[in-house]
């Protein structure tokens, strides 16, 4: 059985929608099946050997994800929701011209507009439907103005360029804001009535206009009452004719766990006005004994700690118990600003989503164990043929890779990556950076860094952990003995490399240095230089993990010259922390007003000391501190 038919004979036999994706995680394909499996399989077949398209999207796919659906139908309205969402370059799409009528309130208006739309929803308005047809929307707008008399101009402000009102006005369909017959306050009233109506308060809206009709029939006023009594007409037949559905704010992250003998899946459907626009699954190994109810508790705060969106309903499969949940609401309100619930229902449409996310991480965790079973012989083959191909002295089970990002001597920064058993152990990854080398010198900051991670290392008596009580397990990244150390470059980061390591007196852990432009391995003394195969599985791996090491600090670099191009002119200077340097920004408003304070003026503010105002005068005068 091939590597292929290995991942889709995982799948499950339902129905739902197949996701690709290549080497970089970016979404390719998106499609719907039946059975996911037959479906899924039939691309790494011989079907339609003749199309390149066909023949082009099997060569870039790197991973298949899928999401399992009731039924064919819902699958079809995924499928449609992905593509628009995640625009795959393999997709035939549909662009926006066909989608979706929708009746839209800009509540955030002055005079807020109640207006038709299509497509792409914005920030700061309110959306209803969507509707069968543009018609639809239309004459329901048209409706609502006889009851509740909003504008109809378009523009973020009310009114003509003339300043004058429009016929609307003067045929009662439009209260006036342009001219000021009705004031921001009132106007928002009349948008309140739209929006109460819309989304479902129909009873309490024709019951106020019944009671006014009544009032203005008792005072005589038959023409108003005769209005009135056309408006409540006018939503009567509204009502007959269509039920329109608000997209209320109330979006869901809906959490289903299933757990395994020595693994767990959580997984997460993020519904947004009532569809599910995507999937994630997360896995985990589990210490002994836990149960599926912990590792939701132990998940949810994991999961939201880097969160910046919040939806307004948590739903989950197993309760993680109630002082948890309370404890979860108090934090998430904290990050979101309002409030956040947390569900656990046990009936109903929301127990029924949760049933199906549930559904979906035991197949989920099903494939996944499934695909590590098999990623467990090439990772076997891989480390075999790294051992053997460089002819190193321990089977290269830990191996720790260097990395130099810089441009000049500033920001430069140095990565190390961990992998055991070929697995990266993501958590034992360090960043440094780089403190002593002077200039654009790659090969003095890989001595530097390998200096300081193998001094850490030389600093604890290994011995004393090597006991049967699983001591080894407490020790941190740079406590662990590497068997391998990777530097990414060539002859001159090898001896480097070699240096720090003989300064330290590690002579038994082997070292390498693997060259981008040809992919040849360094190694130390008279063996020189050696290729593994191209397509070998040992040389793929090592490739892994350079760019990995590669990756890791480049980010950290961008970070710290972010950081740098960030810094105020108030940072380091003695006396200014924190608390003075708000003071001084709020006093002044900005840099420059501050720049052009006296010292008389400095010193005469309450929140500095002679010191303090004489240093931020000198940093914008004469450049110098008073402490250096």
């Amino acid at each position: 059985m091939g590597a292929e038919e290995r991942k889709t004979a995982a799948l499950p036999d339902s129905p739902g929608v197949y996701i690709f994706h290549d080497v970089a995680g970016n979404i390719i394909y998106v499609g719907k099946a039946a059975s996911l499996r037959k479906r899924v399989g039939s691309y790494f077949g011989g079907r339609e050997a003749d199309n390149p398209r066909l023949a082009q999207l099997r060569k870039r796919i790197a991973a298949v994800d899928f999401i399992v659906t009731s039924g064919e139908v819902e699958a079809l309205i995924l499928e449609a929701n992905l593509i628009k969402r995640h625009h795959p370059a393999y997709n035939i799409e549909f662009r926006d011209d066909k989608t979706y009528p929708y009746m839209v309130v800009c509540v955030e208006d002055t005079y807020p507009r109640v207006m038709f739309t299509r497509g792409k929803r914005s920030k700061g308005a309110v959306y209803y439907g969507p509707f069968a047809h543009a018609g639809a929307v239309r004459e329901t707008i048209a409706t609502l103005r006889k009851v509740f008399p909003f504008r109809a101009c378009r523009g973020r402000e009310p009114g003509k360029s003339t300043g004058s009102p429009c016929l609307d006005y003067h045929i009662k369909l439009c209260s006036g804001p342009c001219i000021g017959a009705v004031s921001p306050r009132e106007y928002r009233n009349i948008i309140a009535g739209v929006r109460e109506f819309m989304e479902g308060d129909h009873e309490v809206i024709l019951g106020e206009l019944k009671r006014r009709m009544r009032e203005e029939a008792d005072r005589q006023e038959y023409e108003l009452a005769a209005r009135t009594r056309d408006r409540i007409t006018a939503l009567d037949r509204l009502l007959e004719r269509q039920q329109a559905h608000a997209i209320k704010e109330g979006d869901q992250d809906v959490f289903a766990v299933h757990a395994g003998d020595l693994d767990a899946c959580v997984t997460v459907f993020y519904v947004r006005g009532g569809k599910i626009l995507g999937k994630q699954d997360l896995f985990s190994t589990l210490p002994a004994g836990q149960s599926e109810e912990e590792v939701m508790a132990a998940f949810l705060p994991q999961f939201y700690a880097q969160a910046t969106y919040f939806a307004r309903e948590v739903i989950l499969s197993h309760d993680p118990g109630s002082e948890e949940r309370d404890l979860l609401e108090n934090w998430l309100r904290g990050k979101a600003g309002r409030r956040v619930k947390v569900l656990v229902p046990q009936r109903g449409k929301k127990r029924s989503l949760v049933k199906k996310v549930g559904e979906n991480a035991r197949l989920s965790l099903e494939v996944h164990l499934a695909k590590q079973a098999s990623d467990l012989g090439w990772i076997s083959r891989a480390i075999g043929g790294i051992h053997e191909g460089l002819a190193l002295k321990n089977l290269p089970y830990r191996i720790e890779c260097y990395d130099i990002s810089n441009l000049g001597a500033e920001d430069a920064v140095g990565s190390m990556v961990v992998y055991e058993a070929g697995i990266p152990a993501r958590r034992e990854f360090r960043r440094f950076r780089i403190r002593g080398a002077g200039g654009q010198n790659d090969v003095a900051m890989i001595e530097e860094v390998l200096e300081r991670r193998l001094a850490r290392l030389a600093s604890v008596p290994l011995e004393r952990f090597d006991d049967d009580s699983g001591g080894q397990a407490r020790l941190d990244s740079f406590h662990k003995k590497p068997d391998l150390i990777l530097v990414d470059g060539g002859q001159a980061q090898l001896a480097a490399a070699l240096k720090a390591l003989q300064q330290r007196g590690f002579w038994d852990i082997d070292v390498a240095a693997l060259a981008k432009r040809l992919e040849e391995v360094y190694l130390p003394g008279d063996r020189g230089t050696t290729s593994l195969p191209r397509d070998s599985e040992a040389l793929h791996l090592l490739q892994r993990i350079r760019d990995d090491a590669h990756r890791y600090a480049l980010d950290y670099h961008r970070q710290q010259r972010s950081l740098r191009a960030r810094r105020s002119a108030l940072d380091d200077i003695p006396g200014i922390g924190p608390a003075r340097k708000k003071s001084l920004l709020r006093h002044y408003g900005n840099l420059s007003r501050l720049a052009d304070a006296s010292l008389e003026e400095l010193q005469g503010l309450d929140f500095l000391d002679r010191n303090a105002a004489e240093n931020v005068f000198r940093r914008f005068h004469s450049g110098q501190d008073t402490e250096e």
